[in-house]
């Protein structure tokens, strides 16, 4: 309740107390001997100091306020840095598609419909490779399916089982709503003729020799397209995992389906 001031250099006889009427209730001051417009005078510099002082507590405070408010921000900003900077310097050095690469490069299914079967397909293979060239005989022996590439990215959302109509062939059972499959224009009923995986390239003189896996390390691992006609279940699904990009793959995988476009042609009478 009292504001106490004292001179240093003076003794404590030298002090005495005044209270003037122009000071504030309750406040007392020891000062040294003087007159009362001195004392009144060092009252009021004593008072203008602890404003002050105030004041830049208050600026201080709002300052470390400020400064803990944004160093989590800057920390996060500069954690982020470096992974923006090598997804920047990935994208300028992702080489640009030729021609060819582009129109294999599809990402939605596109089927023609022609007068007879035509079994050619372009399959992508990375901008690394040049597509690949596929023939495939046809499923259905009445002219009326196509086949048709493209490229989807796993998870592909759908589901595959050993076709119960067509005998060594693989068929899409269901989709996933909203998954990656749907949105590549797949449908139930569609024949799995081929996907690319990561396989390790044992001995190139043999497709035999390649041995599709997951997760594997050592060897040289290359993209390659297998076709699934008359394949163990098992074999198709590892092949169809090794391009997932937990196990070193590309994170996508280009997919060969047959579909029936058109009707059968009505008998002759």
């Amino acid at each position: 309740p009292s504001c106490t001031v004292r001179a240093a250099g003076h003794t404590r006889d030298a002090f005495i107390r005044v209270v003037h009427t122009q000071l504030p209730k309750r406040c007392s001051l020891l000062c040294p001997t003087g007159s009362i417009a001195q004392t009144v005078a060092l009252h009021k510099a004593v008072h203008s100091m602890a404003r002050r002082a105030r004041t830049m507590a208050v600026i201080l405070c709002t300052l470390a306020t400020t400064a803990a408010l944004l160093a989590p921000r800057v920390d996060v900003a500069r954690r982020m840095a470096p992974a923006r900077a090598e997804a920047a310097e990935a994208e300028a050095e992702a080489p640009a598609l030729t021609d060819a690469q582009a129109d294999a490069n599809k990402k939605t299914l596109e089927f023609r419909s022609t007068r007879y079967f035509f079994g050619r397909v372009q399959v992508y293979l990375g901008p690394e490779y040049k597509p690949l060239s596929e023939v495939l005989e046809p499923t259905l022996k009445d002219d009326t399916s196509a086949v048709s590439s493209v490229v989807v990215p796993l998870p592909f959302g759908m589901v595959i089982e050993e076709s119960a109509t067509y005998p060594g062939k693989i068929e899409v059972l269901e989709l996933v709503e909203g998954g990656n499959a749907e949105k590549a224009g797949i449908l139930p009923g569609d024949l799995l003729r081929g996907t690319t995986a990561m396989a390790l390239n044992i001995a190139e003189s043999a497709e035999e020799d390649f041995g599709f896996s997951v997760g594997l390390t050592e060897g040289t691992r290359q993209v390659a397209y297998l076709p699934s006609d008359r394949k163990s279940f098992d074999f198709v699904m590892a092949a169809l995992q090794s391009n997932n990009a937990d196990n070193g793959g590309p994170g996508e995988a280009a997919l060969v389906f047959e579909r029936r476009v058109k009707e059968p042609a009505a008998p002759a009478e």
